[in-house]
């Protein structure tokens, strides 16, 4: 017979399994979450603790490295390195370093022999950056340290900070190699100086100490080694530590010799095991309440609950079948009348609920669509900003490129300058605006230098000639009928054609018409400035009277011809000294005038004579001489018989219509019979012989 169970015993035995074992499971289950919780919050907390510390140890270290970098950089600190008065900037500049940049206590400026410059918070005359220098020696040889990079350095040395200002006695020190020129990258470049700045570990320490609160801890170590601990305004406890250690290193692009720490972060567990006692005794006493209760509980409802609960369990049977009609029934409690009217509107509440069911299926539905929608803007949106962003991002490479292009154009322009003035103009012009601009041709034609002829590199002859019919003297006009092709005028500063630059190249925008402008300018200063450089040569070796040479422009021939017969003895040059007879009478008789007239048909008469390699000399007065190139003694021979027989049958006709016999001693010498030393002495005393002669004749 299958034993059946009694409703006291059972309710009792119920309500203690309801009540009494959930709560104690509850009870228990809640401890322990409470307890993992808390372990877990606390290891959280430790690891966020450590990612910040980290992360603010890596970016002030950023910070530092960029700021040195950008000051090395610094024209004024280069210049400094030779200039007193340029002191002011520099303590200035490591002033602003020290006081942007907390870690830094103190900033050296050291030139290229390890000699102190400037110093801000540190100690003149410190010498304690000797041993900087052999480490770094050593590390070059060694090939273990990159060039133009920063170095870093741990340092255990009271000295490097002044006393006031140094909190510790040991950090870090900071090298930044400072060179005079940041545009052979890559290259191996000797510093002309260092950047040096101290950073003590308490400045490390105060840094990292604002992120801890009153139980935790930090250690640095490096080779297991401590370096520094950091302590909060509190103290660790002694029911137990949570530790967690972090690597942190002082890297980035700029740092040759990265330094490695490991950093150990430690936190008080804090299990407040007080607490969790006491919540297990009120738990444990309430259970033992409740298994009382529930013992009595039973005993009393036993006949209270036992008929109203059949009579509910009737409705609820009746309310199983469908059938939702129930007479009222004498229930006792109101919970159970209440319990009845809920399952009486049971039915009503369900359909009602599917009716609403339906409804928010299809409002989900519509709230789905609208979601698609704004997903599709939102892509949309996404799509047009990183466009956006790819515009600004090439406008911005496009205001780099040009900003590098206006840089490698003045250093073009210094170097134009320099190769004008040494080398060919049409070459050196035409090379330098095709290495400015490869794609475009070019073509070139100076007036006053090269016989104005065009000299081209891809322009055809019949374009050039439209050019040169074009009458228009501004900076730079275009050809009409012809695309693509820009002329450049180069003009002195009175206004003059000295020539012009043709450039034909694909449509050029208004900032490459203003550089080849510049170079234009440019080229037309450098033409003038020879032309008036080839005009005062000429007048320096140039007698103002006759046009002839002067008795300078004779010294520098006699000594080529000298110099040039040592070299080829058999290349011989022959020697003319003429001096004009009664010039003197003339100038009294008929005035200077009339004496200035006889001396340029004197000089024009020996030109006549002359042979076109030979060249006339006015040396001063009433004397001239002739140098011949090719002056053999039957050469010089056949020039003083043409001058013997001109000489007293040519005449000059003065104002009055009289004409005046030109007349002249001559002597000569070819360097066949004598040596270059010899020539002018012995040819001035055979013309002195000759005009004597002359004299005692008449």
């Amino acid at each position: 017979m299958k034993m059946k169970l009694r409703l006291k015993y059972s309710l009792a035995s119920l309500m203690i399994l309801i009540a009494v074992i959930p709560a104690v499971i509850v009870g228990g289950l809640l401890l322990k979450q409470q307890t993992e919780i808390e372990t877990n919050y606390q290891r959280e907390k430790l690891e966020r603790l450590s990612n910040t510390l980290k992360q603010e140890f890596n970016y002030r270290f950023y910070v530092l490295s960029t700021s040195l970098d950008v000051l090395s950089r610094d024209r004024l600190l280069v210049q400094a390195m030779d200039d007193f008065f340029l002191t002011s900037h520099v303590r200035e500049t490591l002033d602003s370093l020290v006081r942007k940049v907390p870690l830094v206590e103190a900033a050296y400026l050291i030139d290229s022999d390890w000699e102190e410059v400037e110093n801000y918070n540190g100690i003149s005359g410190q010498n304690s950056f000797s041993k900087i220098k052999h480490y770094l020696a050593e590390q070059y040889e060694k090939k273990l340290l990159e060039n133009g990079y920063q170095w870093l350095f741990t340092y255990v040395d009271k000295e490097l900070v002044l006393d006031e200002e140094n909190p510790s006695d040991d950090g870090l020190i900071v090298v930044d190699p400072i060179y005079s020129s940041v545009l052979s990258s890559g290259l191996k470049r000797k510093p002309v100086g260092y950047l040096i700045v101290v950073i003590p570990t308490e400045n490390i320490s105060k840094m990292l100490r604002m992120y801890l609160t009153g139980d935790e801890k930090v250690t640095f170590l490096r080779n297991e080694k401590e370096i520094l601990n950091i302590k909060s305004d509190g103290s660790l406890g002694s029911n137990g530590i949570l530790t967690l250690n972090q690597k942190i290193k002082i890297d980035s692009d700029l740092i040759s010799n990265p330094l490695e720490y490991e950093i150990k972060i430690s936190m008080d567990k804090k299990p407040e095991e007080d607490k969790f006692t006491h919540s297990l005794q009120i738990i444990s006493i309430v259970g033992i309440c409740m298994v009382i209760v529930g013992i009595f509980g039973a005993a009393i409802t036993y006949r209270w609950v036992t008929r109203p609960l059949a009579a509910l369990m009737v409705m609820v049977r009746s309310y199983s079948r469908g059938d939702y009609n129930q007479r009222e029934r004498k229930l006792r409690f109101s919970e159970f009348y209440q319990v009845g009217e809920l399952f009486h509107d049971m039915a009503t509440t369900i359909e009602e609920q599917l009716e609403d069911l339906a409804s928010k299926n299809t409002e989900l539905k519509q709230a789905n669509n609208q979601k698609e929608e704004y997903n599709r803007q939102l892509i949309n949106f996404n799509d047009k900003l990183e466009k956006k962003v790819e515009e600004k991002t090439g406008e911005l490479t496009l205001s780099l490129e040009r900003e590098e292009r206006r840089r490698e154009i003045l250093k073009s322009l210094l170097a134009f300058s320099s190769k004008l003035q040494q080398e060919d103009i049409k070459s050196v012009a035409l090379a330098q605006v095709s290495s400015l601009y490869p794609e475009a041709n070019w073509a070139l034609k100076l007036s006053k230098i090269d016989n104005n002829q065009w000299q081209s590199d891809g322009i055809i002859e019949s374009v050039l000639a439209k050019v040169d019919a074009v009458q228009n003297k501004a900076e730079y006009f275009f050809v009409p009928d012809i695309k693509l092709l820009y002329c450049f005028n180069l003009i002195d500063s009175s206004g003059q054609l000295l020539g012009r630059l043709v450039m034909k190249s694909e449509k050029l925008a208004r900032t490459d018409l203003e550089i080849v402008s510049l170079f234009a300018r440019q080229l037309s200063s450098t033409i003038e400035g020879r032309i008036l450089n080839a005009e005062l040569e000429r007048i320096a070796v140039t007698d103002a009277l006759t046009e002839l040479p002067n008795r300078k422009a004779f010294d520098n021939d006699f000594k080529n011809n000298a110099e040039r017969l040592k070299r080829y003895p058999e290349r011989q040059f022959g020697l003319f000294i003429i001096d004009v007879n009664k010039l003197k009478q003339v100038n009294d008789e008929f005035g200077h005038y009339v004496g200035d007239e006889l001396l340029k048909a004197v000089s024009e008469l020996l030109i006549g004579v002359c042979r076109q390699t030979d060249r006339v000399y006015r040396l001063g007065g009433d004397e001239f001489a002739i140098l011949l190139e090719e002056g053999s003694e039957q050469a010089c021979r056949r020039l003083s018989a043409r001058l013997d027989s001109t000489r007293g049958h040519s005449f000059t006709q003065i104002e009055t219509g009289e004409l005046l016999p030109i007349h002249f001693a001559l002597g000569w010498l070819s360097s066949e019979s004598i040596s270059p030393e010899k020539m002018f002495k012995a040819a001035d005393k055979a013309m002195y012989k000759d005009k004597q002669a002359y004299r005692n004749s008449n």
